[in-house]
């Protein structure tokens, strides 16, 4: 004689694999959209450093101005996929003299600072609403312009 298959002391719980799914997901989408934008503002500000560093690069060779180095920052930071309207420009300080702010003026070894500087709006991925200040990054460096030995027209003794 056979026993019917029948399960003894516990109902039947159906569905409940689906309701604990249906409570879960809703706070690991948060999690994974909370850490996709951490990752987006650790991308970005790389992306701004690396710029301010290329634009400190730029600034120590003398050879370009002002202007020419904002316009260089900016570039970078097109190239890396970044949306710069809106953007303040890219801010070039002679941290040795006021007086000589623009790079081609420089001397030798004067400290320049760039700073870089994005509204959190240019680069979100994700509907959420940042309440911090703009992304900022900056680099420093010092200026290579040569120290002229003297002039064309001097006569060196023997």
């Amino acid at each position: 004689m056979m026993r019917p298959n029948v399960r003894i002391g516990r109902a039947p719980r159906r569905g409940v694999a689906v309701v604990e799914f249906a409570a879960v997901v809703p706070l690991l989408l948060i999690l994974l959209l909370g850490l996709w934008e951490v990752g987006r503002l650790l991308q970005v500000k790389q992306i701004l450093a690396n710029a301010a560093r290329e634009g400190g690069r730029q600034a120590a060779t003398g050879l370009k101005s002002t202007a020419e180095v904002q316009q260089y920052v900016r570039n970078s930071i097109q190239r890396a996929g970044l949306n710069t309207t809106g953007m303040p420009d890219p801010v070039v300080t002679n941290l040795t003299s006021a007086l000589r702010n623009d790079p081609r003026t420089a001397n030798q070894l004067d400290r320049f600072n760039i700073r870089v500087s994005m509204p959190t709006a240019n680069f979100r991925w994700v509907l959420f609403q940042y309440t911090a200040a703009p992304l900022d990054a900056d680099a420093t460096w010092v200026s290579l312009a040569d120290i002229p030995v003297g002039n064309a027209s001097e006569i060196i003794p023997d």
